[in-house]
C-alpha cells in the first residue's frame, strides 16, 4: 500500500492538495460563519446578528463577510447559561 493510501485509510479525514496535508477537517474551525453559529446555539441566524449588532457577540468582518471566531461564540453562550428554569 503506498503513502497516500496509508494516509486515507486513517480514521480522521484530512484535505489534501498536491500530496500534502492543508487542514485537519475534523478539528473545530477557528471561525464560523453567522449561519453555522446560530445551528450550533438552535437559533435562529437573525438572533446571532442582533447579539452582533448590540455588541454583545464580537466578530470580524471581511467584506460582505461575517466571521465569529469559535471561542467568542462559547464565551457568548457560557454567559447566557443559567441555572434556573426557561
Amino acid at each position: 500500500m503506498g503513502e497516500r493510501s496509508t494516509r486515507l485509510a486513517r480514521s480522521r479525514l484530512f484535505l489534501f492538495w498536491k500530496g500534502h496535508i492543508v487542514a485537519d477537517k475534523t478539528s473545530t474551525p477557528a471561525y464560523v460563519a453567522a449561519r453555522e453559529a446560530a445551528a450550533h446555539l438552535s437559533v435562529s441566524e437573525v438572533t446571532i446578528r442582533r447579539a452582533i449588532k448590540a455588541g454583545q457577540l464580537p466578530c470580524v468582518r471581511i467584506g460582505r463577510l461575517v466571521r465569529i471566531s469559535a471561542s467568542d461564540l462559547e464565551t457568548f453562550a457560557a454567559a447566557r447559561r443559567t441555572t434556573r428554569g426557561a
